[in-house]
C-alpha cells in the first residue's frame, strides 16, 4: 500500500513540476498573463486531484464488487459489510468512474486554456 501511495505522490509531484515550468519568459512579464496562468494551474491541479479521487474509489469499490461476486454472498474472514446500505459496490464504482471522468475533463480543460506562446509567434 505504501509503495502505491509513494508512486502516486511522485507522479503528482512530477506533473506539478511540469505545470510550474515556464515556457515563455516574455509572456511571464505581463501581470495579467501570470494571473491567468496561475488560475490555469489551479484548474489543472484540481482536475488531477479529482481524477485521483475517482481512480482510488473506482479501484476500491471495483475490488469490493469482484470479491462479492466471487464469493457469491459468502463472508470472508476479516471483512466487514459495506457501511452504506442499499447501494451496491458496482453502483459506487460507477459513481467514482464518473468522478474520474469529470476530473480528467477538468484536467484537459486546464491544458486547453493554457497559453504558452504569444499571438504573434508565427509570422504571417
Amino acid at each position: 500500500m505504501n509503495d502505491s501511495i509513494s508512486f502516486i505522490w511522485k507522479w503528482l509531484s512530477n506533473i506539478i513540476r511540469f505545470i510550474r515550468r515556464k515556457k515563455n519568459p516574455i509572456a511571464a512579464d505581463d501581470s495579467s498573463s501570470s494571473s491567468s496562468n496561475s488560475k490555469v494551474k489551479q484548474i489543472i491541479v484540481l482536475g488531477i486531484v479529482i481524477a485521483v479521487i475517482g481512480i482510488a474509489g473506482a479501484i476500491y469499490y471495483g475490488s469490493q464488487f469482484v470479491k462479492e461476486e466471487a464469493n457469491a454472498g459468502g463472508t470472508l474472514p476479516y471483512t466487514t459489510q459495506s457501511q452504506i446500505k442499499n447501494i451496491s459496490p458496482i453502483d459506487l464504482e460507477i459513481v467514482f468512474v464518473v468522478v474520474m471522468l469529470v476530473g480528467f475533463g477538468i484536467f484537459t480543460y486546464g491544458f486547453v486554456e493554457r497559453v504558452d506562446k504569444p499571438l504573434d509567434f508565427y509570422p504571417t
